[in-house]
């Protein structure tokens, strides 16, 4: 059945991705300019909360914080997977790559470039206690929605 949680839980994701997109962008490269980055990875995000994370909500507290672990890991690695398409079709046009298996190895250097960046510890740290926070906040409204419907 449809609730609440759902749009609540993307909408959590995506505003915590757009403050660790923030985050992120000065340990990418202080003088790098990642442009529309925050809202490629609010996007991503929204649909990996409504998808996802939405549907896990619930069952018990501490599988709804390893649930919201595991969607900020796969909005992480979705977001560098979607940014790295754009980069090698951009480098294609280019003609940078001689060959597609050139392309292929290059997207997964571009994907890799993007998470291993951001092994930083403190960021590590940020994830994990967004993740946690918004697995406890989304476990806590899930209860008191279902609440609420029991009683009408």
């Amino acid at each position: 059945m449809f609730t609440l949680i759902r749009p609540l839980s993307a909408v959590f994701l995506a505003v915590f991705a757009l403050i660790a997109a923030q985050a992120y962008a000065p340990i990418y490269d202080s003088e790098a300019d990642l442009g529309r980055f925050p809202l490629y990875a609010a996007a991503v995000s929204f649909l990996i909360g409504w998808r996802f994370l939405g549907r896990q909500i619930g069952k018990a507290l501490w599988l709804s914080v390893f649930a919201a672990w595991q969607a900020v890991v796969l909005a992480a690695v979705a977001t560098a997977m979607f940014l790295a398409v754009g980069e090698v079709f951009r480098r294609g046009y280019r003609r940078q790559y001689g060959e597609v298996i050139e392309a292929i190895t290059g997207y997964f250097g571009i994907v890799v470039d993007w998470l291993s960046r951001g092994l930083v510890q403190e960021f590590l740290i940020l994830l994990a206690a967004g993740g946690t926070i918004i697995g406890v906040v989304l476990h806590i409204l899930w209860v008191m929605l279902e609440a609420r419907r029991h009683d009408r």
